[in-house]
């Protein structure tokens, strides 16, 4: 099993309902695929994480690298994992478009900023623990070890 983390730019600023159409179109794909994960937008950021089998995974990965939605791609984290933290989530999607104002600044304060949104971390144990964060703050499903 594997974990790919990135981190990217949209090509236009983003709003809930583009994401949630994004969210929609990757569910059916992931639920075929196997692969499990997360994807946080803010309005000028995509951070995702994506867990499945090494082929699913990177197969996804070299799609998501051509899709003209986004651009400067980073891959913060590829790594073997013993199992999931998304399990049965074929897509959560996690919008800081509509946050309360409390919750943000916490969140700046703790992550950082970038471009008035939170900073999408580039350590691998860092986006984990801001999607953990964000898990707690939104009272979220508790995630599943499988």
């Amino acid at each position: 099993m594997y974990r790919l983390i990135y981190k990217s730019e949209p090509i236009s600023k983003m709003d809930w309902e583009q994401v949630r159409n994004i969210l929609h179109q990757s569910e059916k794909n992931n639920e075929t695929n196997e692969i499990t994960g997360v994807l946080l937008a803010s309005q000028h950021n995509f951070l995702q994480v994506i867990e499945g089998r090494y082929e699913s995974v990177n197969k996804l990965f070299m799609a998501l690298v051509h899709d003209p939605r986004h651009t400067n791609i980073q891959l913060i984290s590829f790594e073997i994992i013993d199992s999931r933290l998304f399990a049965g989530w074929g897509m959560k999607g996690l919008g800081l478009l509509d946050f309360n104002t409390d919750q943000v600044e916490q969140l700046k304060a703790k992550y950082g900023e970038d471009k008035g949104d939170i900073r999408f971390p580039l350590e691998g144990w860092k986006a984990l623990a801001l999607i953990d964060d964000l898990k707690m703050m939104q009272a979220l499903p508790e995630w599943k070890q499988s």
